[in-house]
């Protein structure tokens, strides 16, 4: 009996050729895709909003801040990490002078304490050139007790707008514009009766302060030991 014989010849060679082709095409088209996606041009990374510091009176009033880490970013790091962490909860303004300022983040309440530590001073005088923030009405500025690197966590606030100051303290954000609402309870808080140090009759407690940083992470501040 005749055994039947596999064929072979043109047809099949030609099924061969036909699918390493059309494999070979497979791979080359995505190769070309993959390409195509590592030359793509990225698309920019959304920058988050300017952390906002709200201040909370004991009465609910309230006072709110757009802060500026790209001007003042060991400043603003080290003010999130105070505020978030309820260092500022039931303080006091303990310093009105009408007109200028009303001054805060003590935890002595008298302008002699700080948090354990001090921070470089951002503003021109001490070096730091990047720092822009104008000392206008409703801006928000260190203090600080002595030489440049000696701020901590006080702060004050401007009821008038004091260009001098400028360059010599380090600002670190402000009350936006047309917030009518945060300077009305900044000028209802600066308008208190004080004794001859400066000292309000009437207490000016601070329930809390926070800051929405809209999920970006500004980082532990540098910090410096205190002389």
């Amino acid at each position: 009996m005749r055994s039947r014989s596999r064929k072979s010849g043109f047809f099949s060679d030609w099924k061969h050729v036909a699918i390493v082709a059309a494999l070979g095409g497979v791979v080359l088209a995505a190769a070309i895709i993959l390409l195509l996606r590592l030359n793509a041009p990225k698309e920019p990374e959304e920058v988050p909003p300017n952390p906002v510091a709200t201040i909370t009176m004991s009465s609910g009033d309230q006072m709110r801040f757009t802060l500026y880490p790209d001007l003042a970013p060991n400043t603003v790091a080290n003010f999130i990490r105070l505020a978030n962490r309820g260092f500022y909860d039931g303080q006091q303004f303990f310093r009105i002078v009408a007109g200028v300022f009303i001054q805060g983040g003590d935890p002595n309440n008298n302008g002699t304490g700080d948090p354990g530590y001090a921070i470089p001073g951002e503003f021109a005088e001490n070096g730091f050139e990047q720092n822009t923030v104008s000392h206008m009405r409703g801006a928000i500025s260190m203090a600080r007790p002595s030489g440049y690197d000696t701020a901590g966590s006080q702060f004050f606030i401007m009821q008038g707008s004091y260009p001098e100051y400028d360059g010599r303290y380090a600002a670190f954000g402000s009350i936006d514009d047309g917030d009518e609402q945060s300077l009305a309870v900044l000028d209802a808080i600066a308008s208190q009766p004080t004794d001859s140090t400066y000292l309000p009759l009437t207490r000016q407690v601070i329930s809390t302060i926070r800051v929405e940083t809209f999920d970006a992470d500004y980082g532990d501040p540098v910090t410096l030991e205190r002389e």
